[in-house]
């Protein structure tokens, strides 16, 4: 996820082995923000993201000993624990289960190494998202 440099909005990209999806976002700081997206053409990980996005079976006690020592256990064995959790291979939920979410990555707004179809996707939906936003709120820009 980035800031988008040219439109003011947010920028998600979501790859997966099989497809990528560019997503434009209105806002971080909003309970229901406008999201649109579109498929693209496939897109390498980023090199600053180790661990493939996804869900992974978490212990109950170790997201309740994480919070309750917070920083003090950047440094020891919760914080191996918590990079065994995220080193281990995504996993489909069920209901019941303990898991750990992500690692969403929050990037600065340089997007470096889209391609030309790829800009081109991300110039449509951030148009898109301006005439959606000037439907539901008139005095939009």
């Amino acid at each position: 996820m980035s800031p988008s440099p040219s439109s003011g909005f947010f920028d998600a990209t979501v790859a997966g082995p099989n497809e990528t999806w560019m997503i434009k976002i209105d806002s971080l700081f909003k309970p229901t923000p406008i999201v649109i997206g579109s498929q693209a053409e496939p897109y390498s990980r980023p090199r600053e993201a180790p661990f493939p996005y996804g869900f992974r079976t978490m212990p109950p006690d170790l997201a309740l000993r994480l919070l309750a020592e917070g920083e003090a256990s950047a440094q020891g064995a919760l914080r191996r624990s918590l990079l065994s959790v995220l080193g281990s291979e995504p996993v489909v939920p069920e209901q019941g289960g303990s898991y750990a979410q992500g690692p969403m990555i929050l990037t600065g707004p340089e997007k470096g190494g889209l391609s030309q179809a790829q800009r081109e996707v991300d110039a449509k939906l951030a148009s898109e998202m301006r005439r959606l936003l000037k439907l539901r709120y008139p005095a939009y820009g």
